[in-house]
């Protein structure tokens, strides 16, 4: 008969078999250190989302775990609210205004003024301006009608390529409340800096897996401000990955703007994520040309 007794640190042999020690420790117990547990790949596994298989095939945990937190209960703890979040996370998925909620609940914008984005808030003076103008309220119907295609917004810092992004989200949101259509707009600098800061608590994949989730499914995604060079470079495999598996998954209706010129974009991007871009967006490339830096004209 198995001796499945705890051993002192209050974990049981099989626990001990199947931990892998991660060279962190706990906020709690500053000398305990905290393990991920094997278990068989699961069906959904996705290198780029749950990380590298082990060398013996089996998949660790998302989530690092702390031996005397778990003595103390502090897991069971968080097991008791596990009903709650997948309550908060059906909500968010599958109800009519849940849809209609998500993109002001859970949208990373970076600038809070991107709230107030309107099609009747873009100042449009010059000829360009109402071009560019004209084209974002064109695709904003198309997506209305429940046509399925990307959309590129190109061109200078503060030319209104952000702007007239999210106009297009609260039209479309608007339009389809009733729809169970859901849009979600994400900055990708924000992105970036809120999945590394998650990367400071144990559950290390968690915040990237909501976030990376929300935009491979939701109907309508705009990231926003692509190519941005704080966070990218040509080595930045680990942001490439992340943004390769967000488009692989989507099919169409999904718009992107950047300052990156094509073939600017081709240098700093695998050509599989750039052609990933393009694909499906040959009527909706918009130039932001001839505009001048709307914050400088305030």
């Amino acid at each position: 008969m198995i001796d499945e007794e705890k051993n002192k640190d209050g974990m049981l042999w099989y626990q001990l078999k199947r931990a892998v020690p991660t060279g962190l420790f706990c906020k709690n117990h500053p000398d305990t250190e905290l393990n991920r547990f094997t278990h068989p790949a699961s069906i959904n596994y996705d290198p780029l989302i749950h990380g590298e298989l082990t060398s013996d095939g089996l998949q660790l945990s998302s989530m690092a775990f702390c031996k005397k937190c778990d003595l103390e209960g502090v897991y069971q703890i968080k097991q008791q609210s596990s009903a709650e979040i997948k309550a908060n996370e059906d909500f968010l998925n599958k109800s009519k205004y849940g849809k209609y909620s998500l993109l002001k609940t859970q949208s990373l914008v970076g600038k809070k003024s991107l709230w107030f984005a309107r099609f009747n808030t873009f100042k449009a003076n010059e000829l360009e301006e109402r071009n560019v103008l004209n084209q974002a309220q064109r695709i904003a119907r198309e997506y209305t009608q429940g046509q399925r295609f990307n959309t590129v917004f190109v061109g200078g810092a503060g030319r209104g390529k952000s702007h007239l992004a999210m106009a297009i989200l609260q039209e479309v949101n608007e339009n389809l409340k009733d729809n169970k259509f859901s849009t979600f707009f994400i900055n990708i600098s924000e992105l970036i800096r809120e999945i590394k800061n998650s990367w400071n608590y144990s559950d290390t994949k968690a915040e990237e897996e909501r976030l990376t989730t929300l935009m491979r499914t939701v109907d309508l995604l705009v990231i926003d401000d692509l190519g941005t060079e704080s966070t990218f470079s040509k080595d930045n495999s680990w942001v490439q990955g992340v943004i390769y598996n967000i488009y692989n998954a989507r099919e169409g209706n999904t718009i992107i703007t950047s300052n990156l010129t094509g073939k600017e974009m081709r240098s700093s991007y695998d050509d599989k994520i750039v052609s990933r871009i393009m694909e499906g967006s040959k009527n909706s490339v918009v130039k932001f040309e001839g505009i001048t830096d709307k914050r400088k004209s305030k």
